[in-house]
């Protein structure tokens, strides 16, 4: 096994950069909409929330630009007429002057278009504004931990993204002539809401010729809704970038992503949405919608334990909320439901980062229990290839020839029962090489239990 798969810190990054880049590109190509929670002990790692407040902005700025593009074909400007002395004819003579200046010159009227208009400047001024902001919150973003740094470099780009396109639109050819006086503007709030109402009042008296700025005017709020909602998002993400994540919790979010690009290759959804709760993702495809809850458990999912009656050795009977503190949580579940009927299948996933043989034989045994606590019939183990070395008791060494056998076909699946009940192991080690495999395994699950047993 190669060093990259056996060292603590590199398997450290690896899992986290992998997790969180499959997560955020997951976030783009389907453009989801809603941030993700993931649970994290007391506290969440949001993930997406920033991604997805981008792409409305970046969806308001096409609007705009497309406003502008309209604008620029119709420029509002004022026609103003200045005399002037030329040697030439070109404006309109000024026949009562004439005299004055014959034979050596010809005073002439010219016009020319004034561009220094109030609806140009707002123009301009919301470019300004808009891109100062973006910079702002680039500027306040946090330090990430090393392990989370992916997630702050896509912060980053999406912003610097978004500040390019005002860019792009504040450097028409039209627009530069007015920059340094909007630029004035921008920086002022009480002289922008004045230049609004004084554009608002005009287009109002001059709707043919100035409808474009009355979208402005609207596009202006819609931007500043977008902007607060990107800066909520960023504020929660610099939240985010300060916790400290264990190994432990970066495996877990590690076997998410691997499941997560097993589930799209084998269903190639036609879309993908965050549920409104924030802990669910739905995949909507030809074979059905399947659900991914972490660490999260589907209303629909009940708990033997969390039903069952506990009694207190002295004192009697103790509340129902304190047997339901004993619910198992697993660290995934996927539902898939299909037909007019609703039918459902379940599958659980536990994700352990060990490769002690004795933690692998209390994972299968928690996933039994599991089994049994939640009345499912599927459930998966996914851990890495375990090794020689540490404390073994008797029973994790009569176990061991079996794990060490299956690691030749990167894990297995046992018939617990006739009623259908299957438990499943999954080798995932956290490397680079290791990837193709381990996803190649989830598929083979995926089809096994959540398709084909339908």
């Amino acid at each position: 096994m190669s060093r990259d798969c056996t060292t603590s810190d590199a398997e450290a990054k690896f899992m986290a950069e992998f997790a969180l880049g499959t997560l955020l590109a997951l976030y783009k190509r389907f453009k989801l909409d809603r941030r993700l929670r993931l649970r994290n002990v007391d506290s969440d790692i949001i993930i997406g929330g920033d991604v997805a407040a981008a792409f409305k902005f970046l969806h308001t700025l096409g609007e705009l630009s497309t406003i502008i593009r309209e604008i620029l074909r119709r420029m509002s400007a004022i026609v103003i007429e200045e005399l002037g002395i030329s040697g030439s004819a070109r404006g309109r003579i000024a026949v009562r002057l004439a005299s004055k200046y014959l034979p050596m010159a010809l005073p002439v009227y010219r016009t020319k278009l004034e561009l220094e208009t109030p609806a140009n400047l707002l123009l301009a001024a919301t470019l300004i504004e808009l891109r100062n902001q973006l910079r702002e919150l680039v500027e306040r973003l946090p330090s990430a931990h090393p392990l989370l740094e992916l997630l702050r470099e896509s912060a980053v780009e999406n912003l610097r993204e978004l500040m390019l396109v005002c860019e792009y639109l504040l450097y028409e050819p039209v627009l530069k002539s007015l920059l340094v006086k909007a630029q004035l503007i921008a920086g002022n709030p009480r002289r922008l809401e004045e230049l609004e109402r004084e554009v608002e009042l005009e287009a109002f008296r001059r709707p043919r010729e100035l409808r474009a700025y009355l979208r402005l005017l609207e596009l202006r709020k819609l931007l500043r809704k977008d902007l607060q909602l990107l800066r909520e998002e960023v504020e929660e993400l610099g939240k985010t970038l300060t916790l400290s994540l264990s190994f432990n919790k970066l495996y877990e979010l590690y076997g998410l992503s691997l499941l997560l690009i097993a589930l799209v290759e084998v269903l190639r959804p036609k879309r993908i949405k965050v549920a409104c709760n924030e802990r669910e993702l739905r995949l909507y495809s030809n074979l059905g919608t399947v659900s991914v809850f972490y660490n999260a458990l589907p209303e629909s999912l009940e708990s033997r334990v969390a039903r069952a009656k506990a009694m207190g050795l002295i004192d009697g009977e103790l509340g129902k909320e304190i047997s339901a503190k004993l619910r198992g949580l697993p660290d995934t579940v996927v539902v898939r439901v299909q037909g007019n009927d609703g039918r459902s299948t379940l599958l659980l996933l536990d994700y352990k980062y060990t490769r002690n043989y004795s933690y692998l034989s209390q994972a299968r045994f928690k996933m039994l229990a599991y089994l049994y606590e939640f009345n499912v019939n599927y459930g998966v183990v996914v851990a890495p290839r375990p090794q020689e070395g540490g404390e073994e008791d008797d029973e994790a060494y009569e176990h061991k020839g079996f794990y060490d056998k299956i690691a030749e076909y990167q894990g297995a699946y046992i018939l617990i029962d006739n009623n259908g009940k299957v438990l499943a192991i999954v080798y995932a080690d956290p490397c680079k090489d290791a990837v193709e495999s381990s996803v190649k395994a989830l598929k083979v699950i995926i089809k096994l239990l959540l398709i084909s047993n339908n």
